[in-house]
């Protein structure tokens, strides 16, 4: 399992189940990559990709539609001419005859199939390379927008339709969306552990196990975690005593 404190969404265009089914799981190696959406034609992934506006699009340079093969690679000029912020475009095939092609529209990478695990992480080590650190969040509060460094950020809590963000100040911040927007938009420090609650998995010092609550830095509520979600915490637990993740700076408590 590669654990990192970046996150990233992505999605997947490809007509074959199979072949989705194999991305999926090898991409279930990176806890930081979160799929958000699969589309099986060109007008799916459109939809897809400017509703969910992941950091990478999967696609299959030929989609089957029936007995007809189309190629793929309009979906790019069309997002481009849509989006401000671009997603990087992984091609996968399997050979390379659509590799020219793929250069001109200006993907981030080919892949043949069938998928290779080392070619795979060879393309997201190049792709997280690129990428800008994560050290601040947008938060939308009334008609304001607050800037929030991410480490300033202890836990979530959803109200309704809308998310308190408490810091290590003591303060609260409220956000005008749901919790479940920022399981994708913060990164893999934060980490949902209940219905209602994300904790930023730094500022952890105790997991009573017994009582499914946990308690943080900076704060005296203890934070309660599903019985469904244990398992969550059990990984969290089982990383720091392994030192594989790599946001931990101080020593848990195991009750």
């Amino acid at each position: 399992m590669v654990y990192s404190s970046k996150k990233y969404r992505y999605v997947i265009v490809d007509s074959q189940l199979d072949d989705i089914n194999d991305l999926q799981q090898l991409l279930g190696d990176y806890t930081n990559y979160v799929c958000v959406g699969v589309a099986r034609n060109k007008n799916e992934a459109i939809n897809i990709i400017l509703d969910q506006l992941p950091h990478l699009v999967f696609f299959d340079t030929e989609l089957v539609d029936g007995i007809v093969k189309n190629t793929s690679f309009c979906i790019i000029p069309e997002v481009y001419q849509l989006l401000h912020s671009l997603p990087k475009f992984i091609a996968m095939s399997l050979s390379t005859l659509h590799s020219y092609e793929a250069i001109k529209s200006g993907v981030f990478d080919y892949i043949l199939k069938p998928l290779n695990y080392y070619d795979l992480k060879k393309t997201l080590l190049r792709f997280e390379n690129i990428q800008p650190d994560i050290s601040s969040i947008c938060i939308k509060s009334f008609t304001e927008f607050k800037f929030l460094k991410v480490n300033d950020i202890v836990y979530l809590k959803a109200d309704n339709n809308t998310t308190d963000f408490f810091l290590i100040d003591g303060s609260m911040v409220t956000s005008y969306k749901t919790l479940k927007n920022f399981e994708t938009e913060l990164p893999n420090i934060f980490a949902r552990i209940h219905k209602s609650y994300m904790v930023n998995v730094n500022y952890i010092n105790k997991i009573h196990f017994s009582k499914f609550h946990c308690s943080l830095k900076y704060t005296k509520t203890l934070i309660p975690f599903s019985k469904s979600l244990k398992f969550k915490m059990m990984e969290i637990k089982d990383l720091w005593m392994n030192g594989t993740f790599e946001g931990f700076e101080q020593q848990i408590n195991l009750i």
